[in-house]
Formats: structure tokens, sequence, C-alpha cells
């Protein structure tokens, strides 16, 4: 059958098929606009937030004053929740906290926007005892103005000389890298003169019986010898392989030595001439990247090689012919700096753990290791009382010396720095993030200086009592001196880098 239309019907039809062909796309530009619309949202609006706090140093008692805000950008906030790491919490943009015990607290911002997106912001704070009979402030601070590419190792510290200049080194400045002699004058440092290396010095300048300053270059391969006055080279002894991590040990007659990256290990006298040499019998190459130490008689030189497994070497200081060594588990510890405790006993930091070894004459014997990640930068040192501390990746540690075995755990980074331990127990210690902690001895805060934006290195204990010690920021290294009353390095056998505040790693 054949259907006809008129005109009229026609025309409704046409009129029919316009309408809901509008409709269409009416329906489609809205899907479209709805999802355009979520989708701009999901891209902006999101909660940003911050908060500050103050004061900077917060001691148990303050009144601590937490303020939250809004970051460009962000969403509608309409509530604020702080957790302020002990179990309490507060609501609103602008709270106050008062801490009652001393420690390291995570403080956590909770915010929610007006769509109910929620967002943390976080930030680790440190609470101090209350304010008592200890007291330390900067005197001053030094900056040479050398750009270094990295920071100074764990073996850098500086050594101070008995007129009291400061010997320091910005030593990871490549062709730039100087050591630098710094007048103190109480309340101000003024450069006495300065040498320029023409190469990295990753180590620590040491100071001999006569005065004259000791330290070594890296690509160099060379130590030198300096007078204190000028910093005139008195002489200049190539190694044959550049020398790193190993800062000197002198001896109390002038007799230097020190490792190489390759070439084993080198002993010579006070004006220069070798006394000795001690490389592989297969002629393969030997690590010696440690820092020596001589033992309590100075007949005995005792150092880390890193090669394979690690092994440690005692030498007769005389002669350079080994009397033993010993294997131990080594995981890097390209800057250990070694230690001796009264007994004798020596002890080596790695990356893996700490170990105490036994010097039995004919031998060595391992007495105990203890695990620990990320000594190996750093070194022992021991308190009045016969503590052991080190820095490590979870921070500074306390060790029982009987058996190695974990006291405590001061929080924070370690990576470049040996602590030092004063006449009354507290230690001082730097971390990654710029900080220099000053601990009591049974491991909580007792002040904190914001010093740099990134590694703290060793810090030196004068006879005073005063602290020098390096930071670096903005990628120069500055000298800084603090003053503590009432002070001094510990009466222990190894109270900081290098024994004493000149760096001889000698036992007394």
């Amino acid at each position: 059958m054949r259907l006809t239309f008129s005109g009229f019907v026609l025309t409704v039809l046409r009129r029919c098929f316009m309408k809901m062909r509008v409709l269409g796309l009416l329906c489609m530009a809205s899907v479209v606009f709805v999802s355009c619309d979520k989708e701009g949202m999901d891209n902006t609006l999101k909660p940003y937030v911050d908060f500050s706090y103050s004061p900077e140093e917060i001691r148990v008692g303050d009144e601590v004053l937490f303020k939250a805000s809004a970051e460009p950008g962000s969403s509608e906030i309409v509530s604020w929740n702080w957790d302020f790491g002990q179990g309490s919490s507060s609501q609103g943009k602008d709270v106050s906290f008062v801490y009652g015990e001393a420690g390291n607290y995570k403080v956590i911002l909770t915010a929610v926007d007006i769509l109910g997106v929620s967002v943390e912001e976080s930030n680790d704070i440190t609470v101090l005892e209350e304010e008592g009979s200890f007291s330390a402030e900067i005197a001053w601070s030094f900056n040479n103005g050398t750009d270094v590419t990295n920071v100074n190792d764990g073996s850098s510290a500086p050594a101070i000389g008995d007129d009291g200049t400061v010997y320091y080194l910005e030593g990871f400045a490549g062709a730039l890298s100087t050591m630098v002699a710094v007048v103190d004058q109480n309340t101000s440092g003024q450069k006495k003169w300065e040498y320029g290396f023409g190469a990295n010095a990753r180590n620590a300048p040491s100071i001999g019986p006569d005065g004259s300053i000791y330290t070594s270059a890296w690509l160099g391969d060379a130590v030198f010898k300096f007078n204190k006055e000028n910093g005139n080279v008195l002489w200049q002894q190539t190694t044959g392989s550049g020398i790193s991590n190993s800062t000197t040990a002198i001896s109390s007659n002038g007799d230097v030595y020190v490792g190489t990256r390759s070439q084993g290990v080198y002993g010579w006298s006070s004006d220069g001439t070798l006394l000795w040499h001690h490389e592989s019998a297969d002629g393969s190459k030997t690590p010696f990247y440690s820092s020596p130490v001589l033992g309590k008689d100075e007949s005995t030189l005792y150092i880390l090689m890193t090669a394979t497994a690690g092994e440690v070497w005692a030498f007769d200081a005389m002669d350079g012919s080994p009397k033993w060594n010993e294997p131990v588990a080594v995981i890097g510890s390209l800057g250990s700096s070694l230690s001796i405790d009264g007994d004798g006993t020596v002890y080596v930091t790695t990356d893996n753990g700490v170990i105490a070894i036994t010097d039995n004459g004919s031998d060595g014997a391992v007495k105990w290791f203890a695990e620990l990640e990320g000594a190996g930068n750093s070194g022992i040192v021991i308190g009045p009382e016969g503590d052991l501390y080190t820095g490590a990746s979870s921070g500074l540690v306390s060790l029982n010396p009987m058996d190695g075995s974990l006291a405590w755990t001061y929080p924070t980074s370690v990576k470049e720095s040996v602590p030092a331990v004063d006449i009354n127990g507290n230690i001082y210690i730097g971390s990654v993030d710029g900080k220099f902690h000053i601990v009591d001895p049974l491991g909580e805060a007792l002040k904190i200086f914001e010093l740099g934006d990134n590694t703290v290195n060793s810090p030196t204990i004068a006879d005073d009592g005063s602290i020098y010690v390096e930071a670096v920021k903005n990628f120069q290294v500055i000298l800084y001196k603090i003053l503590v009353e009432d002070s001094g390095p510990a009466d222990s056998p190894w109270p900081m880098k290098g024994q004493n505040r000149m760096n001889t790693g000698r036992a007394l």
C-alpha cells in the first residue's frame, strides 16, 4: 500500500523533527557542560594548606602558637583539626598548646573543604627540657665565601692550635678547595691565611707537636705540612694515590700516618722523610680510606681496609710491618673515624654496624658487633662514664661498651658527623638538615641550633668548652663558635673525633 501526505501534514512533521533535533543538541551540550564543570572542579577545587608555629625553640611549659593557612588555589576550608603528637588534639584555624614533656613530636593538621575533601599537613618538632643551668649560644660565625659542590665528609672537623687559631677546610670545592686559618677574637673570627689545594680535600686538618698543620688532598695525591703562622707549605709528599677521607694521625714526636684510596698506608717523619709504606704483597690495590689511630704507647697504628669484606689492620708504627689483620663485616665505611678505649679496644663504624676489636698482641679478635645502619661516616666517641656514642641513619645512638647493646637513640638523621662529649656527659652532633644538636646523657635534647641547610659536620671541643663546628649553607662552608658554660672535653679515652682538639688520632 502506498502512503501519501498532504502539504499540511508534511509541514507538521518537519517542525517536529526540527524540535527534536534542537532538543538533542541541547541535551548533548548540557552533558558536555556538566562534564567539563566536574573535570575543572577536580583539577582546581582541592584543599591546599600549610601551618607555622612559634617559638622556633620550644621548651616544656612554653605556649606554642600554631597558625594554619590555605594556600593560593585552594578550595574553601571549613574545618581545621590538630593532632599534637602525644594524644591531645584541638580544632580551629589558629590554636595554642603547651607540652608537658620533652621529646620529638609529629604535629598533624587535617583540613576539610566545603565539598568534604580532606588533606593532611605535618611537621616534626622537638620540645626541650625547661630552661635550667645549661646555657649555650652562638658567639660568631665565619664564612670565607668559597662555593662548594658538595658537603664536606664526616671526617671533616676543625683543629684548634695552642694559641686558639682554628683551622678548617672548604674541602669539596674542586680546584677551589681551601684550608682556612681563623683567629678567634672572642666575638668574631678573623682570617689569618688560606691555602688553595687545587683539588678536593676530603678529610680534616691535624696539628703536630710543633704547631705545624697537616692535611692531604684527594686528586693532588699528597700530604701537606704547613707553617702555622703564614700557611706556607713546609713539605709535600706524594702518595701515588688520592687521599680521600683519611685524616692524618700524628705521634708525640711528629711522625705522620695516613691511608690512601689504592696505594696502602704511609708513614713519614716530621721532616718529610718516608718511614715506611705498606701495600698488598701481590701488588693489588689496597684501599685504606679511613682515619688511622695510634695506640696509647704509640707502637701500633690501627686502620680499616675497605676492600672486599673489610679488615682492620694493626701495623708496627716504627717500620710498618703488619702485626695482624682481622676480617670484619663491612659495607661502605669510606669515612670511618676509628677510636680506642682505655683498655685498648678499637672501635670501627661501618654502614651496617659498629665493631669492637680486642688487640691480643699477636692477633686481633672481634669482641662484639652491633648492627646499626648508616654509621660508616661517623665514629665512636666515649663519655665520662664509659658510654659509647656514634651517629647513624636513625640519629645519635648510645651503646653499652661491654656488649654493644643499644642504650638509647636520639632521633634525627646523621650522615657526616662524629659526635663530641663534654665533661658533663652532654653530646654534640650535627644532622643532615642543617641542625646542631646538644643532647644530655639520657638522650634528651638540651638545645638545637639552626646552622645551615645541609650537613653539619663533626664538632671540636676546646679546652674552655667552646664548640667549633662547620655547617653547609647555600653551598658554602661556615665555621661557627658556640659558647657553652662550665664545660670542656670529657675526661674519657676518646671524647671527640681525633681524640683531642688538635685531631692527632692518638690515644692518651
